[in-house]
């Protein structure tokens, strides 16, 4: 089910996918620390939550599902966590 569109959703949407495009360059950041196969499936899930979240962002429960992805994402990139934008976590 999705709710009504509005230019409100544009906004969340274009935030939405600011934030993901700062934990995919992050990731760039700590590609020594992955596999080529680990690397190229979290930037492929990237790419994919990115390209869809103008859509993504219409559904009922978009606030809910965003804050699950982003959390998840962050597992991986500890972006969140990071003192700085240049700090590096192995993983």
């Amino acid at each position: 089910m999705t709710r009504n569109t509005d230019g409100s959703c544009r906004e969340i949407s274009a935030f939405y996918k600011e934030e993901f495009l700062k934990h995919k360059a992050r990731l760039e950041l700590q590609r020594e620390f992955y596999s080529d196969k680990a690397l190229r499936d979290i930037e492929k899930a990237l790419d994919r939550i990115i390209k869809d979240m103008d859509s993504i962002c219409r559904l009922d429960q978009f606030s809910q599902l965003a804050s699950q992805l982003l959390e998840r994402i962050d597992i991986i990139t500890n972006l969140s966590g990071s003192p700085s934008k240049y700090s590096q976590r192995i993983h």
